[in-house]
């Protein structure tokens, strides 16, 4: 239309879209293996409680801390990411700034609007990052008074 600005649109990336799909069933393949050992695991683990309770709550303990570990990771890495991200549009005045690869077709969003997506990017990453560290953290903490609930007391 004569008068209108053209759209800036950054093209879908086949490569990316190529790399998603093997992540996706990468991460599937190692979920259908995580449920399947759980219970062999949950098994071994309640014979052992009946012949030591301690050591059984300190290994599911320890397993507990493992799979918070892990789960804090995916977090910490897209809030990071993000930050990079809503960084360069902060600066830029582009979002999604130039040079991000996308899954399908993209308007880009420039001027004020594309700060407020920045800011918005920001604000999530910062979300993120904070459970990324919080999980570990409750996790550790609820597998330690596993432990110690676990603990027989002592005799008179």
């Amino acid at each position: 239309m004569p008068g209108h600005p053209q759209r800036k649109v950054i093209r879908a990336d086949r490569t990316l879209r190529s790399v998603t799909v093997v992540a996706i069933a990468i991460l599937s393949l190692l979920g259908v293996v995580a449920v399947a050992y759980t219970g062999s695991f949950t098994d071994r683990l309640q014979t052992l409680a009946a012949e030591s309770p301690e050591q059984a709550a300190t290994i599911a303990a320890n397993a507990f801390k493992a799979i918070t570990a892990l789960m804090a990771v995916i977090p910490l890495a897209v809030g990071l990411y993000l930050t990079y991200v809503a960084l360069q549009a902060w600066q830029a005045g582009e979002f999604p700034p130039p040079g991000t690869r996308v899954l399908r077709d993209t308007v880009v969003t420039v001027g004020p609007r594309s700060r407020t997506w920045a800011t918005i990017g920001f604000i999530i990453a910062l979300l993120l990052v904070t459970g990324g560290i919080l999980i570990p953290v409750w996790g550790w903490r609820l597998a330690n008074s596993l432990v110690e609930a676990s603990r027989l007391p002592a005799g008179p």
